[in-house]
């Protein structure tokens, strides 16, 4: 039941996948001052979100990075303003 909820919810997540940037623009964008560091803003959304954490995705036309949890058997998607590290939206889905 677990592997088959694991399963169901990684295909779920390939099919929501928004475009995502390679390493190297991110890190560049970090370094020109663009945006925060994924890692001081993954620590704190990791923190404040309950839920197992099965990663995360940067957005590069929002600039936005999408963390995702399972939290009982559900889905939670929390996006994070990558400029400001600011919570834009929570988003759980069934």
């Amino acid at each position: 039941m677990i592997l088959q909820t694991r399963l169901a919810t990684l295909a779920l997540l390939l099919l929501a996948a928004p475009a995502v940037a390679a390493p190297n623009d991110v890190h560049a964008m970090v370094r020109a001052g663009e945006i925060m560091p994924f890692e001081s803003i993954q620590r704190r959304v990791v923190q404040e979100t309950q839920g197992e954490y099965l990663g995360a995705q940067f957005d590069a036309s929002r600039r936005e990075y999408r963390f995702r949890f399972v939290r009982d058997g559900n889905v939670i998607n929390v996006d994070v303003d990558a400029r400001t590290g600011e919570r834009v939206r929570r988003r759980q889905n069934f």
